[in-house]
Order: C-alpha cells, then sequence, then structure tokens
C-alpha cells in the first residue's frame, strides 16, 4: 500500500475506530497506516478488478491451492462438503477454507522462445 503523503510502500492495516471507519468499509475502503510517517489514510484491500475473485479471508491473498475438502476444519465444513465447494489453502498464511467465489488463473506469460516459435 502506498502512502499518499510521504509515497513509501510500508503501509499496513490498521483497526477501525470510528463509526465512519465502519461506514467506510461498507464500500470496501478500510483503514491503513504508513510506518514511515504514521499517517492515517482509507484505501481498498483488494483491487476492484479482484472483487470477484477468491481471496484468504486473513491476508488477502489471492494465490490459491485447491486441497481435498477433508482437510478443511470448522462447524461448517460439513455443510460445505455436502454442496461440494472448492476446498482452498493460502500458502503465506496456510489458511484452509471454502470459498464460492471462483479463483483467480493467471494470465500465460509470453516467454522469448514462444514468441520465437511463434513468427
Amino acid at each position: 500500500m502506498v502512502c499518499p503523503k510521504c509515497h513509501s510502500s510500508g503501509g499496513r492495516r490498521s483497526r477501525r475506530r470510528t463509526f465512519l471507519d465502519y461506514l467506510a468499509s461498507v464500500a470496501g475502503l478500510v483503514p491503513w497506516r504508513c510506518i514511515q510517517c504514521e499517517k492515517r489514510f482509507h484505501a481498498r484491500s483488494v483491487a476492484l478488478r479482484n472483487m470477484r475473485y477468491a481471496r484468504c479471508g486473513i491476508c488477502g491473498n489471492l494465490e490459491l491451492q485447491k486441497i481435498s475438502a477433508e482437510y478443511v476444519p470448522g462447524y461448517l465444513a460439513l455443510l460445505a462438503r455436502m454442496l461440494a465447494l472448492p476446498a482452498l489453502r493460502c500458502d503465506p498464511c496456510r489458511h484452509k477454507f471454502f470459498a464460492v467465489r471462483p479463483v483467480l488463473k493467471e494470465m500465460p506469460r509470453f516467454t522469448s522462445t514462444s514468441r520465437d516459435q511463434a513468427a
């Protein structure tokens, strides 16, 4: 997250404190705090183009791995298994969960060898 005051990339999530913080969260804006200048600001945690894809509820990571449904703990896991929801795992925080949204698939990137072969 880039700070609007000092333009550093060191931003961390801040706690919601006021009613306006909670109201802004409804619109998708969450509070952040710059580590360098201590300025508090609001910004989206996920880009609008990625809102329709599954993401980790803890860290917001979009790069998820599909796992077997039997590894996901929780009270509603049985219901999610019966509905055949995909089970996912976030690699950085190792959070396991079921998702209703589709998983983001990376766009294929061209390498120099694939461009040479196409030409």
